[in-house]
């Protein structure tokens, strides 16, 4: 699977809806990264739970207000499916079958000897390996109807769906991006901490073999940006980029106990890695922490605390926004979806 080229349409664009944010951007330069335009709308809560849209009919139109304010209207765009319905299986298929067969074979054989947590699937596959005898594909998978939802979603607003990618091969793409020295044989842990949730994939040789998402409690409160608060009692408070501000009313120690407990999540996953996959002949040798949780700094002690692995952060990530500013945090997962136009 090639991550990284040279050509690209700036026509396409890219949004990333999360249960707290509609986010948007374009590519205009991919080496040294510089996005395009870059929007962002915040949501109320309740719109959209773990991924699922719960009120469509207002979610619609807020993000028919960001096409006419944004301009973007009749765009074709791409964009990511939520990380929580999203399925990484590796698989086997005859290894007689043809490359025009494979896809054929997959859909015969979902439901019946590929067992899937939802009843009707879509998804999308790469060949990692042959023998005369099989081929090894991994197999990327999600709910159909979550993702028509999102389709229908672009539909209504004037957008014209082209693709959907997941959200950590979009973050390792931004990784390799700003990282093109990295020792790309090596196993690594992509940690996304976000606001919504904390997703946990390994990548091997380059490709996800192993993804888990992890709920985390609601520890944050979207404001007005009129309304004025201090720091007290703990609580840290900043300013997104739109006209809302993100209150963060979780203390410092309150979020150090939340951390530790994706921790013994991360140890659950490596020791799984380790052992139950790779059967002791293979372990993660570092981390990749990224995400838009305005303490992901605290994260990136904790982990450096707990494990003798290097935990790169991207924290001085050479990327641009269109107003020469360095790009937002928030926006690297959008920048990394945006990458997936350049071949």
């Amino acid at each position: 699977m090639r991550l990284s080229g040279f050509r690209f349409s700036k026509k396409t664009g890219n949004f990333t809806i999360k249960d707290d944010a509609i986010r948007y951007a374009e590519l205009k330069q991919a080496e040294p990264l510089m996005m395009g335009m870059c929007e962002e709308r915040l949501l109320p809560e309740g719109l959209i739970r773990g991924g699922v849209i719960q009120d469509f009919d207002t979610l619609s139109l807020i993000l028919d207000e960001c096409v006419r304010e944004w301009g973007i209207k009749g765009r074709k765009i791409r964009f990511t499916v939520p990380d929580s319905h999203v399925v990484i299986r590796k698989v086997s298929v005859p290894g007689d079958l043809i490359d025009d067969e494979i896809r054929g074979h997959l859909y015969v054989e979902i439901g019946s000897s590929i067992h899937l947590p939802f009843d009707e699937a879509v998804f999308d596959y790469i060949v990692t390996g042959r023998t005369d005898k099989e081929l090894h594909l991994l197999l990327f998978a999600s709910s159909e109807e979550l993702v028509r939802s999102y389709s229908d979603l672009f539909d209504n607003a004037g957008l014209k769906p082209d693709a959907a990618d997941i959200s950590p091969l979009c973050q390792y793409r931004f990784y390799l991006n700003q990282k093109p020295k990295v020792d790309r044989a090596a196993s690594v842990m992509l940690i996304q901490y976000d606001l919504s949730g904390v997703n946990l994939s390994i990548f091997q040789q380059e490709q996800p073999v192993f993804m888990r998402n992890i709920e985390v409690d609601k520890n944050y409160l979207v404001l007005d940006k009129g309304e004025q608060y201090v720091r007290k009692n703990g609580e840290l408070e900043f300013m997104d980029s739109g006209e809302k501000y993100v209150k963060v009313n979780i203390s410092p120690e309150d979020f150090r106990l939340q951390a530790n407990e994706i921790i013994k999540e991360i140890d659950h996953v490596l020791n799984f890695y380790r052992f139950s996959l790779n059967q002791g002949n293979d372990e993660v040798s570092s981390f990749i922490l990224t995400g838009d949780h305005p303490l992901l700094h605290e994260a990136e002690r904790l982990l450096a605390e707990r494990y003798d692995y290097p935990v790169d952060s991207l924290k001085n990530a050479q990327a641009e926004s269109s107003n020469k500013t360095p790009l937002p945090a928030s926006f690297y997962l959008t920048a990394g979806l945006a990458l997936k136009e350049v071949r």
